[in-house]
C-alpha cells in the first residue's frame, strides 16, 4: 500500500511541477496576437482576394479581440506588397494576402524585391478554377465550340497578361487543344468580361469573376479547370469531362515573414481553417463561387511547392516574361 501511495504522490508532485512551469512558460510568452493584426492584400479592394481578406479579418477580430487593419497595396503583379511583408517584421502582426501570382511570379518575373523563401505559407483555404466562356450565340459545349474554332483563330480575353486565367487558357489552347488564339489583356478581370458580355472577343477566362454572368445565362460557361464541378456553376462541366484533362485554379494565399515563430504560423492557420469551417462563412464563400480547403500549415507549404512548379512550366509555355 505504501508503495502506491508513494508512486500517486510522485505522480501528483509531477503535476503540480508541470502546472508550475506551464504557468510560468505562459507569463513569459505574451498571448498572440499581443496587437493589431495588419494584413497588406496585393490586390486593389474590391477584387475576390480583397473580399476574402475582409472577411477572415472581421472574424479575427470577433476570435481575438483585437483589430485588424485591411490595407490594398496593389502593384507589380502582387509583388508590391509581397515584397512589404517579406522584410516586415516576424512577429506575425503583419500578413500577406495574395493570389496565384505568388507562384507565377516565381518564374514570370526576372527581377523582384524579395525572394519567396522570405515568405511562409499560412493558409490557403479558397480557390476558384480557371474558367472559359463564351457568348450565348457561340456553341457552349467545349467540343462543338472547338470544332467551331477552327475555322479561324480565336480571340479570348483575360484580366491582363500573366494572370492566372491568361496562362492557364493560352497553356490549354496551345498545348492541349492546339486551337490557334490571340489573347486580347484587359486591366482587370470585370473589363474583360465585359467586352465577352459585349460579344467583342470569342471567348473570356477567368476565376471568381465569371460566375455570376454564367449562373444568370448572360454567359456560357465551357469548361472549368478543377477536379469536380463547381457548386455555384454546376452545369459547367470541367475540361476533363470534356476529354482534356487540365486543373488550374486561381487561390487566395495567407503568408506571413520568414523566421516568423512556428507556434504563431500554427495559431493563425489553426485560426483561419475554423473561420471557413463556421457554417454561416462556409454558405457565403460558397455562395460567391469560392472553393474551401481545410490544410495544415505544412500541407500549405507542399501545396504552394507544387504549384509553383504547375504555373511555372505554364510560364514557360506559354512563353511571357515580365522585366
Amino acid at each position: 500500500m505504501r508503495s502506491l501511495n508513494d508512486a500517486v504522490a510522485r505522480l501528483v508532485g509531477a503535476g503540480i511541477a508541470l502546472s508550475a512551469s506551464a504557468g510560468l512558460a505562459s507569463a513569459q510568452a505574451p498571448a498572440y496576437p499581443p496587437d493589431r493584426i495588419n494584413m497588406t492584400v496585393a490586390f486593389a479592394a474590391g477584387g475576390f482576394v480583397d473580399t476574402f481578406a475582409r472577411i477572415v479579418g472581421q472574424k479575427l477580430n470577433e476570435k481575438w479581440g483585437k483589430a485588424v487593419t485591411v490595407e490594398n497595396k496593389a502593384g507589380a503583379g502582387g509583388n508590391t506588397a509581397a515584397a512589404i511583408v517579406a522584410h516586415a517584421k516576424p512577429d506575425g502582426l503583419t500578413l500577406l494576402v495574395t493570389s496565384t501570382a505568388v507562384a507565377i511570379n516565381e518564374t514570370l518575373y526576372k527581377k523582384r524585391d524579395y525572394a519567396l523563401d522570405q515568405l511562409v505559407p499560412v493558409a490557403i483555404a479558397v480557390s476558384s478554377p480557371e474558367t472559359i466562356a463564351t457568348h450565348p450565340s457561340k456553341p457552349g459545349n467545349l467540343k462543338d465550340y472547338l470544332a467551331w474554332a477552327k475555322k479561324d483563330e480565336i480571340t479570348f480575353a483575360s484580366a491582363g497578361v500573366g494572370s492566372g486565367s491568361h496562362l492557364a487558357t493560352e497553356y490549354f489552347l496551345k498545348r492541349l487543344a492546339m486551337q490557334p488564339a490571340s489573347h486580347i489583356p484587359f486591366r482587370g478581370g470585370a473589363l474583360s468580361v465585359q467586352a465577352a458580355l459585349g460579344n467583342q472577343v470569342d471567348m473570356v477566362a477567368s476565376s471568381f469573376g465569371i460566375i455570376p454572368q454564367v449562373a444568370e445565362g448572360k454567359l456560357k460557361g465551357l469548361a472549368v479547370a478543377s477536379e469536380t464541378r463547381v457548386a455555384a456553376m454546376p452545369d459547367v462541366p470541367t475540361y476533363t469531362e470534356s476529354g482534356f484533362p487540365f486543373v488550374a485554379e486561381s487561390w487566395v494565399a495567407v503568408l506571413a515573414p520568414a523566421k516568423t515563430p512556428p507556434a504563431i504560423i500554427e495559431q493563425l492557420n489553426a485560426a483561419i481553417n475554423e473561420i471557413v469551417s463556421e457554417p454561416q462563412t462556409r454558405e457565403k464563400l460558397l455562395g460567391m463561387g469560392y472553393q474551401l480547403h481545410v490544410r495544415s500549415a505544412p500541407q500549405v507549404a507542399t501545396y504552394l511547392k507544387a504549384e509553383v512548379v504547375k504555373w511555372g512550366e505554364m510560364v514557360r509555355t506559354v512563353g511571357v516574361t515580365v522585366e
